[in-house]
């Protein structure tokens, strides 16, 4: 019953904080403001691309100036891992199939001002995936 409760007050705090449930966070936001957001759930759209070494999702920003983007290391949480719904199972599947997909997630995200994630620590930013809320 708690949780039930509980659930009814996600839209209320998502409303004082300005940010829907699962309206995305611009990439944008991500890198010019990574430290209010560090540590907190999040939801981001983008593409994310799976090789051998890791999972990344590529975060584009106008203003960044090189025009390069800012890598950023992307695995499932361990219960998104343990029970996975259909939208995780698919997004699993898409990845080791195509090497890619257009996803839009919710999850733990974490910045750094230096790199220290990933293969020969090539990321500033990790994301934690709890939920797949849409495949593209």
């Amino acid at each position: 019953m708690k949780s039930v409760r509980l659930s009814y007050l996600l839209p209320l705090v998502c409303a004082l904080y300005g940010q829907s449930q699962d309206q995305p966070v611009s990439h944008e936001d991500l890198i010019s403001g990574y430290e209010r957001y560090n540590g907190k759930q999040v939801v981001i759209s983008g593409e994310v691309l799976s090789g051998p070494e890791m999972t990344l999702m590529f975060l584009r920003s106008a203003s960044s100036g090189t025009g390069t983007p800012e890598g950023m290391l992307v695995a499932l949480s361990a219960s998104a891992i343990k029970k996975p719904g259909r939208l995780e199972k698919n997004f699993t599947k898409s990845l080791k199939k195509t090497g890619h997909i257009e996803a839009t997630l919710e999850g733990r995200f974490e910045g750094a001002p230096d790199r220290m994630w990933g293969h020969l620590l090539c990321c500033r930013f990790r994301f934690t995936v709890d939920r797949v809320i849409s495949l593209k």
